[in-house]
Order: C-alpha cells, then structure tokens, then sequence
C-alpha cells in the first residue's frame, strides 16, 4: 500500500496513485493533476470565478476536471469508450464512491463510460439505472442507455502487476466499475456527469448570504472553509439542532437542509415552538474536493463525535463545544443512503422499561410516516450496535441525553424508481418541520398500539430494553481499509509472477466453547454451549451475530409485562388488549 501513496504538492496532502493497480489494463492514461489552491482564495474572498479546465483532449472529446467538487483521476479513451480512474478520499488508502466531471465533444456521437475503481460494492444502481446529467442546461436523470455495475476485473491473473506485493494488492482491494453509454446531442456545451445532484461550497455561500437568518462562521476547516451555523431569532427554551453534510457524496442532505432553511426564512410555524440552529454544511474540505466520505485529513467525521479532536477533526470538536450550551429537544442529522429508498430514520431507543417509553420514542418516526407517502416507517431502525457509537446521533444522546437524537436518510436513487427533484426535496423539508410543530412527548399516536408494535416492546422490555436489530446503515466507516483476505492467487516472485491457482484448507470446526454474555440471559450467569448442526436444534433458536448460533432456554409465551398493573389473562383479541392498555395509560396519567 505505501508503494501506491504519493504527495500532492499542491495541497499537501497523500493519495492513492489507482494507475499502478491499473497498470496492465490502463496502459498509458492521462492524468488529472488536479490544481484547487487558487480556487480556495477565491473562496475566502467570495470572487467565485474559476472555469472548469480540460486536462485531455482529443480530436473527437475534451475531459473537464478542476473544479470544485469534481472526482476524476485519470482517463484513457480507445475509440469511442472511454475508461476512467477516481481520486480516492485524501490522506485515505482509497475511498471512492462520488464522481463529478465534464465532456464536451467536437461531434454529437454516442459514448461509454467505464468507471473502474468505485470502492462500494453493494448499490442501489444495480436496480435502479440512472445517474445525474447536466445537459441543455438543467440537471437530468435516466438519460444514460445501458447502465452496469459489476466487479472490476484487476484480481483476474492476466491483470496482475509484475510487483509481487501490488499483484497481492490486486486480489485483496475489492473494486466495481460503473458503466453506461450516454448520446450527446450537441456540442456547443460541456455536458456534466456526477452520482447524484451536486449541492458545492459555492451553493453554500449563495444560500447563508441570502438568508435571513441569523449566521455567524463557529470555526474554520483545515483548508480554512469556514463552518456556517444559522438559527431562527424566535427565542425559545427548547432548541432544535439541524446538522447536514459530513459525508460528502451524500449531497441529498444538502439539497433538504437548504429547503428547511428556506422555509424558516418564510416564517414556518415549528419557530414558534423550538428554536432552530441549523449547520448546513459541517464537511465543506470533503464537497469542495470532491471526496466521498473524508474530510481533508481523511477522517470519516461521523466516527468521531464521542471524542473529537482539535487537530483532525475541528469541524466536530467546535460543533459539540457548541451544543452544550442549548437545552436540545431534537437532534436530526441529515445524510444520503446508496441501499434503500425513500426517506427514513435511524433513533435511539435501547433503554425501554415501559411501553409508554417504546411510543414516546416512535412517535416521530410516525408523524413523518403520517406527513408523507416518501417516508418509509418500515425501514427506521432505533439500535444501537457497537460500531454506531461514535456517531452524531448516539454519542449526542449518550452525552448530553437527547431523547430524540436521530439520522434522518434519504435515498440517493429516490423512491419507487423515481429520483428525488426539487419539489421531493421541499416536501421532505416541510414534513420534518410539520412533524417537529406537531410532536408532543405527552401525548402518544394510537396507531402504534397495534399488535407488532405491543410485541416489539414487549421483546425489548424482556431484553432489559436492548433493541438488536440492526439498523443496515449505509454508513460504513471500513470503506476506506484494507481488509487481508485468503488469497485465491498466489504470486511467487517479482521475477516470475505468474499467477498460479491454489487451494485452502477446509476449515476444521472447534469443540472450543463460545461465551455469551449476561445481557442475553434471566439469571445474570454465562453460560456455554457448544455448536449444535442447525438439523439437531428442537428448542428456539436465537441468532447472536451473522457467523454463529445459539440454544436459548426460554419459554415461547410470554406474560405481558406488569408495568400497567393489567392481571394476566387471555384477551379476546387484540383490540382488548389495545383497549385495556390505553385505559390504564390514561388512569396513570391523571
């Protein structure tokens, strides 16, 4: 991996030289020496002139890649295809999802794109075929022909480098090719491709300037950006703290946050009720480089808010200094995700020790299912799993215990096989405000008293309050290490590096006792059990994790809680129940 860091000058910064690993299969590209020191002055003196510059051309395109928010390393044409290579995250090992840039050809004619090395391999563009186009002036979709995402073939023998250690990279460093054929109709204006709808710095700075909200600049990024914070001038002793765009390539944060701030502007109701402080964009580093994930010292900044620091991380470390300050009802952390569609929520709710807990907490999550048909209710997820601890959400709820501490995500690809525009963006805003306006901790939805919703908090309260369904987040922090895995090709020297085929071991199953911890069981003791083949079980079967199962004695009826005083006994139906659990909802109210 070391072989393959190299120093941009410019910035300073270490990346990812992908052309080695290409090397065979690229055999001579062109390369994008991105330049973006001058295009930061012109930042911090708001004069927003810089043009896109061609760093290729040929008699038939020209390839547009410095500007500000644009992803494109390196590109080789053979014909009339044209193979491309993405600039990994900075100082990562290699972090690709977003692309951004442009073509302009000398004759309309029909071209395909091959994107060789997205790091991502599970994607909705699998399913739903389109990506954004900038062409006769407006941002499109669906106007690719042939769309494909598959596995790029580097980790086949023929492809190997001659360097053993870069061949044994090769097979080890997943990569995915996005491929689609695009008919350019003119040629008078650079035709624009990117992932999704980009939402740049400079669109940032247009929105703050125009607002009439109050904004102050709380610090400033290592590439000195400056982090906006806005908030409504209607003073409450509640607050409400918006945070969009740590992660790059998830401009649809972006886009919503904006039409929040928009509504505020013209007065929406929710001001009367909380106050609004709203940080529109917290990774300004990551946009205006065009990373997918990282900030500029490559550090995924949602890994980081149990404990930021100053040097790497200021943008969260000057945010969370912030936030003591505020009594917060609500923490909703915008973000975009690549695996679901529609919009939905991701809360905190492991600690349950009653029912009314359980409906407190969903509420929320129903009113925005209510509000809208783009909200999917099915996919909210309130867990907690170890590897989501240092999120904004969870470490803000642990931290300063906001009951209502959440990611709100909303799908890159839209829903029901129709992208997000515009008009989707602003209904998804004035649903999150309507539902904010409308919420009230004291009073629950009686559609939650339904049959799966009583037995889902009956589970938990059962479990000591742990909810350990996983919430499938797109947020993987591991997109940009290397994972070692069992080579299937072998290379056995630099001068003789042909590939030769070998074969693992099966692997030997251990008599090795597995612990499980207390949580899981009645009477606070470990037990240990060994494996059992699935075709032996008779008693109920509980999944721990995704490698292993276990033997669970536990009774297969459940007694209803007592925690509403209601005698056990076996009701008619579930409306009897429903009935007898709202009645004494009500008497322990009065």
């Amino acid at each position: 991996m070391k072989k393959l860091l190299k120093t941009n000058k410019d910035l300073g910064n270490q990346y990812l030289d992908f052309t080695q690993l290409f090397e065979k299969k690229l055999k001579q590209p062109t390369i994008n020496n991105d330049s973006k020191k001058e295009l930061i002055e012109q930042y911090r003196q708001r004069n927003f002139k810089h043009e896109p510059q061609p760093f290729y051309e040929s008699s038939e395109i020209i390839v547009y890649g410095s500007f500000e928010n644009s992803n494109i390393m390196a590109v080789q044409q053979e014909g009339n295809e044209l193979n491309i290579l993405l600039n990994g995250d900075t100082n990562t090992n290699g972090c690709t999802q977003w692309f951004y840039f442009g073509i302009l050809v000398k004759q309309p004619q029909q071209l395909t794109f091959r994107i060789l090395n997205n790091r991502r391999g599970k994607s909705l563009l699998k399913e739903y075929n389109h990506i954004r186009v900038y062409d006769n002036n407006k941002w499109n979709c669906e106007t690719t022909k042939e769309l494909y995402y598959y596995r790029t073939n580097i980790n086949h023998p023929f492809y190997h480098s001659q360097d053993s250690s870069i061949a044994n990279l090769q097979q080890n460093f997943p990569l995915h090719t996005l491929q689609f054929n695009y008919n350019f109709t003119q040629n008078k204006n650079i035709v624009y491709f990117a992932l999704t709808m980009p939402y740049t710095v400079s669109n940032l700075y247009h929105l703050v300037y125009h607002s009439s909200l109050k904004h102050k600049v709380l610090c400033s990024t290592p590439l000195g950006l400056p982090i906006f914070k806005l908030k409504t001038k209607h003073k409450t002793s509640e607050v409400v703290i918006i945070l969009a765009r740590q992660h790059p390539s998830e401009s649809v944060g972006s886009h919503i946050c904006e039409e929040i701030i928009k509504l505020l502007d013209s007065g929406h109701q929710v001001q009367n009720k909380y106050r609004c402080v709203v940080f529109p964009m917290l990774n300004p580093d990551g946009v205006f480089l065009g990373n997918s994930r990282c900030n500029f010292n490559g550090v995924d900044l949602n890994r980081k808010w149990d404990m930021p620091n100053q040097t790497t991380e200021p943008e969260i470390y000057n945010v969370v200094k912030h936030i003591k300050k505020y009594k917060v009802a609500f923490l909703i952390d915008l973000h975009g995700h690549s695996k679901k569609l529609n919009q939905f929520l991701y809360g905190c709710a492991t600690q349950i020790k009653h029912i009314s807990d359980y409906m407190r907490v969903k509420q929320f999550s129903r009113l925005l299912q209510q509000g809208s048909d783009l909200f999917s209710y099915n996919n909210c997820s309130f867990s907690i799993t170890p590897d989501r601890v240092s999120t904004a959400r969870v470490a803000m709820w642990k931290k300063f215990q906001i009951a209502n501490s959440m990611t709100i995500e909303t799908s890159l690809y839209g829903g029901q096989k129709k992208p997000f525009e515009k008009e989707e963006f602003n209904l998804l805003a004035q649903n999150i405000l309507n539902a904010l306006f409308q919420y009230n901790e004291y009073q629950s939805d009686p559609h939650l008293y339904d049959a799966q919703e009583i037995n889902q908090a009956i589970k938990l309260i059962k479990k000591d309050g742990i909810d350990d369904k996983e919430s499938g987040s797109d947020s993987d922090a591991e997109q940009d290490i290397i994972v070692t895995r069992n080579p299937r090709l072998k290379v056995t020297s630099r001068r003789d590096s042909t590939p030769l085929m070998v074969k693992s071991k099966p692997k030997q199953q251990s008599e090795t006792p597995i612990q499980q911890p207390t949580l899981f069981f009645k009477n606070e003791q470990t037990y240990s059990f060994k494996k059992i083949p699935s075709y032996q079980m008779k008693r109920k079967v509980s999944r721990m994790n995704s490698f292993q199962s276990q033997i669970i004695d536990e009774p297969l009826s459940a007694q209803l809680p007592t925690i509403y005083n209601i005698p056990t006994k076996q009701y008619k139906g579930t409306l009897d129940l429903i009935q007898a659990l709202q009645v004494k909802s009500l008497s322990r109210q009065q």
